[in-house]
């Protein structure tokens, strides 16, 4: 999440920001992550927790297919309640 998270934001305010300088992109990217830190964690490990316990239960040739629908699900959900303006 000290990557994965802080990227995000990053990459949106330079889809969002309007601005060409990516020192604006990586300021507000780092404000809105500081400011969403809590709750982002508490989603991620609301998410990926179950889903890793659900993960390494079943057998070796569904995991891979298993982590893509979990990750395409939280990457949508992530998108949808953080990707607006």
């Amino acid at each position: 999440t000290l990557i994965y998270l802080p990227t995000f934001y990053i990459f949106k305010a330079g889809v969002f920001s309007g601005s060409m300088d990516p020192s604006v992109w990586a300021s507000s990217g780092i404000d809105s992550y500081t400011h969403n830190f809590a709750k982002d964690e508490f989603d991620l490990i609301r998410v990926w927790l179950p889903a890793d316990l659900i993960c390494f239960s079943i057998p070796m040739y569904l995991r891979l297919p298993v982590r893509h629908v979990v990750s395409f699900v939280w990457t949508a959900y992530l998108s949808f309640s953080r990707g607006g303006h």
